[in-house]
């Protein structure tokens, strides 16, 4: 699949990426915050929760809060997924977030969800992953569907600290007897199509 090879995954390794993070909230316009369930008068001071973010990542694995992936597309940093509410060897929380919005819909976000998703089971031992997107929001409920992901129910909630009350909807996946396969098909097609107009 065309743009495949040009994706990487990996661990926040600097203060520079935390930072990317910070500004994806803090520069967003409030209709695409609100559009994601994020509450902007709920997001805390960006040095505190920065210090926070950089003590965190020194914890051992174990002890974090949260664990942060960067996503990379030819080389650029462009998104990030986390897990949290860790229990280690059982069950994480994930969450996704592509930065760049010219690559929305080009079905890169189900490729670097699929490869977080394989290093969260891999890394943490977990034997299952949740994830509560916002109801109304298609763009995270197509993909988490579209790896497998289990819809078990909609309800209503306050889904994280920066978050508003929303309807989310429930999604798990079980950990596979192999790694996640690259999604194929009608994706591979749309993502070699919007790839080509990026050039």
């Amino acid at each position: 699949m065309q743009g495949v090879e040009e994706i990487e995954v990996r661990p926040f390794s600097s203060r520079k990426e935390y930072e990317l993070m910070l500004d994806y909230f803090y520069e967003a316009d409030d209709t695409f915050l609100r559009g994601m369930g994020v509450d902007r008068l709920k997001l805390p001071e960006r040095d505190k929760w920065l210090d926070a973010l950089l003590a965190d990542h020194e914890k051992p694995d174990g002890e974090r809060n949260r664990f942060y992936l960067v996503w990379i597309f030819r080389g650029r940093r462009v998104g990030h997924s986390s897990i949290n509410k860790i229990v280690l060897g059982t069950e994480a929380f994930i969450h996704l977030h592509l930065w760049d919005s010219q690559l929305r819909g080009a079905g890169l976000g189900s490729e670097f969800v699929r490869r977080s998703a394989n290093f969260y089971f891999e890394r943490f031992n977990l034997k299952k992953l949740v994830c509560e997107p916002w109801a109304d929001n298609p763009a995270p409920n197509r993909v988490l569907e579209k790896l497998g992901f289990v819809f078990i129910r909609r309800y209503r909630t306050i889904p994280g600290v920066i978050a508003y009350e929303q309807d989310v909807n429930r999604y798990e996946l079980r950990r596979p007897n192999q790694t996640l396969q690259p999604t194929a098909g009608r994706c591979a097609v749309r993502m070699k199509d919007e790839l080509r107009k990026l050039k």
